[in-house]
């Protein structure tokens, strides 16, 4: 049977890994549709035509589409009823820390995008040093807490671990932040949990 839920991505792209992550976690299958970056995929008129920005990741769901993976964590918290707030504070919440997270954390995808795909080496000090007080802040805030908000797995806590998954593309060392890397893993000793290189198919699937 066709999944009720399209997502459109490439394995490489960590906003994507969310949302794979979000179905693995929540037992949820999804119909997968891989896009091309390197060969601009994106920017076709076929793929403009559902996501405007020509970037991924995209979620098709009875003819909306979707796109900006905080955006569709959280609709998909609303339409599946896992991972979202359990009432209306808790879900500004959740979105507060979304926000925060896209924040303090984005450099460290930006160390990576600069390692891995040889990036301009010159701004790399820069993004190293913002990379590395992004992660104290959050080591902090884990410091005594088991996941982000509400002592169980939310969007948030699916939001933010890509970014965590793969610091060692990004040239982190990660023993410098021992509550994230008990927090992170928590997240793996999730039933469902599998790595980003094993989320999402090299090419179109039903996953």
């Amino acid at each position: 049977m066709t999944a009720a839920f399209t997502l459109y991505g490439n394995v490489n792209s960590q906003p994507a890994a969310r949302i794979a992550l979000f179905f693995r976690l929540a037992g949820l299958p999804f119909s997968y549709r891989h896009v091309d970056l390197p060969t601009q995929q994106q920017k076709t008129p076929g793929y403009l035509a559902i996501n405007r920005f020509g970037r991924v990741p995209t979620l098709v769901h009875e003819g909306r589409s979707l796109s900006e993976s905080s955006v569709i964590l959280t609709y998909l918290a609303e339409q599946t009823g896992q991972f979202g707030g359990r009432d209306a504070g808790e879900k500004l919440r959740l979105a507060e820390w979304l926000s925060w997270l896209a924040d303090v954390l984005l450099p460290v995808q930006r160390c990576r995008a600069l390692r891995k795909f040889k990036g301009d080496p010159n701004a790399l000090p820069w993004v190293e040093a913002s990379a590395a007080n992004g992660l104290a802040l959050f080591d902090q805030h884990l410091a005594g807490h088991d996941f982000i908000e509400g002592g169980r797995v939310t969007i948030a806590d699916i939001f933010a671990f890509p970014w965590i998954d793969l610091l060692e593309e990004s040239g982190v060392d990660a023993a410098k932040y021992p509550n994230i890397q008990a927090w992170a893993a928590r997240i793996r000793a999730q039933p469902g949990f599998k790595p980003q290189y094993d989320l999402m198919p090299t090419q179109d699937a039903e996953c």
